[in-house]
Parts: structure tokens; sequence; C-alpha cells
């Protein structure tokens, strides 16, 4: 980063993606006051979203992401360098004159953004048509409106980021839905060699947060899966203890297999490979070997 310039920030350029990104800029903004920031939109999604080259490249300095969507495999120059605070970490239901998903008729299409969450709710509502969407929430919010889909779930992180909390018609518990790894806490990307940039995105990481999402992101790159797979991972604080817990579907059979482990939250990443482990013991492999 050039302190003579504003700093560059990468926004993907969908309403949601800029959305996200002024939402962090502003906690920014708080602790740096005098910070300057351009926002560069480079298009493109997934894990091999052309944004992160940038970033590596230095077209751009910072890219905020929602850390349930940071690939677990990153640019050799690029890092997290912050996780926020995380907020609300569940799995919401937006329909219409704010309808319940045990109200919603046999046969009424459900539109869904993962695997993860179809085979979860699938289990619940196998009576239902559950549809994966690709795009992001205002997208879904227009499919309802256009008689799409009867109904959608999407993160709670969403619907705060867009404003639209009037909207949900359920919230989600862990044992409908278990959330993604990382699940309501925004990832700050920068390069290695940028101290500047990574400094001031270090004044509004949040320890607690990090650690839990490591031991999340560990779990996962310990059975090497993707982030599209039907997998979930939720740590949460007992008092001072880290409990993790962890699921993975069969999207075939609607099988699951649950478990979960407890530590101590300073080893977080031993935890999340720990609990791993015991699923792969637990017949974990016949799960992951219907995975792409």
């Amino acid at each position: 980063m050039n302190e003579d310039r504003p700093l560059r920030v990468g926004c993907r350029g969908t309403e949601f993606c800029k959305a996200q990104t002024s939402t962090v800029l502003k906690r920014l903004n708080e602790k740096r006051p005098g910070a300057e920031f351009e926002i560069v939109e480079v298009p493109g999604n997934g894990d091999q979203s052309p944004i992160l080259d940038a970033l590596g490249a230095g077209v751009v300095d910072l890219h905020v992401r929602g850390m349930r969507e940071v690939p677990l495999e990153l640019p050799d120059d690029v890092h997290i360098a912050a996780c926020t605070e995380r907020i609300d970490p569940f799995d919401v239901l937006i329909a219409e004159d704010g309808v319940l998903l045990e109200d919603l008729p046999d046969g009424a299409k459900l539109g869904v953004e993962s695997a993860r969450v179809s085979v979860q709710i699938g289990s619940f509502r196998e009576e239902l048509a559950i549809e994966k969407m690709e795009g992001t929430i205002d997208r879904f919010l227009q499919y309802l409106n256009a008689g799409k889909v009867a109904a959608f779930i999407v993160a709670a992180e969403d619907v705060e980021t867009m404003g639209w909390e009037d909207a949900v018609s359920e919230v989600f518990p862990p044992d409908i839905l278990l959330p993604a790894a990382g699940q309501g806490s925004f990832g700050l990307l920068t390069r290695k060699d940028d101290d500047t940039t990574t400094e001031l995105a270090m004044e509004i990481d949040h320890q607690i947060s990090r650690q839990v999402v490591r031991a999340e992101r560990a779990f996962l790159r310990e059975l090497n899966v993707k982030l599209t797979d039907p997998v979930a991972v939720h740590g949460s604080f007992e008092a001072d203890t880290l409990v993790l817990e962890a699921l993975l579907g069969d999207e075939v059979s609607g099988a699951i297999l649950r478990d979960d482990l407890d530590g101590d939250p300073a080893e977080e990443h031993d935890l999340g490979i720990r609990l791993a482990k015991l699923f792969v013991a637990d017949g974990a492999r016949d799960y992951l070997a219907s995975y792409d």
C-alpha cells in the first residue's frame, strides 16, 4: 500500500458485495478516521475468483469477504489479515407472508444456496422441492418476488448486511441447520508483504472469532473437502471451553454423520484436526467418497 493514495479495495461488483465491503470499511474508518478508500470492481466468483489474483498482483490492496466463502487455499502471497467479530452465525428463512418452514405446503419450491443447506433441510422437510440457486441474497429476493420460489434460506449475516432483517420469517438453530465454517465473520484479505494494510485490517480483528474460525477451517482442511460440499462445522464457547460441532451429509441418500468435540481455545487448530480424525474413525470416508 502506498500511503500517498487511497487504499484500493477489491469488490466483486454486485450490490451485495458492495454492501458487504461498505459495512467493513465503516468499521475501519471508526478506528482510523483519516483512512481513505477507493473501491475497485473486479468481477468474478468462486474459489478461483480473479479478485484474489488481483490482490496478489497488487492491483488492489484489500478484499473483504464473508469467511464462509474464503477459499481454504489462498494464493501464496495473500493471507487473512483479520477476522471481524462474529455476528449472527445462523441461517434464516425468508418467505412470503412470514410463513415458517414447517408451514410450507408439500411440494413448495424452496431455494437454498448450498449443498450444506439442502441436505440438512431435506432431512427435516423431505417433501419440499429444494432447489439450489446461484447468486447473492439480492437475486434470491428477486426470485421470491417473481414467484419462482415460495421461500429461500440464506445466512443471517447476508440479511444483516443488506438491512433486510424485517423480511426474516425464521432463524434456524444449529440442531436443525448447522452453519458453514466461518459463517457470521468477515475476512479481510491482504498481501503478506503489505504491512501497512495488514496493520490497518488488524484494527478490527477479533481474537475469539479468529480462534473459532481457525478451528472450523482446520476441520475442513484435514478432511480435504471443498466449501461447496455438504459439510457444516460450527464452534462456540461454553465457559472457557471451545466446543466444535460438525456434520457431513450425503445428498443422494440424505444420510448425515454428526459429532462434536471440545477443547482449549488456545489449541483451536489442533481441535479442528482432532474432530476431523474422529469423523474418519466414525465412517466419514464413505461420505467423502461421494463428494466430487
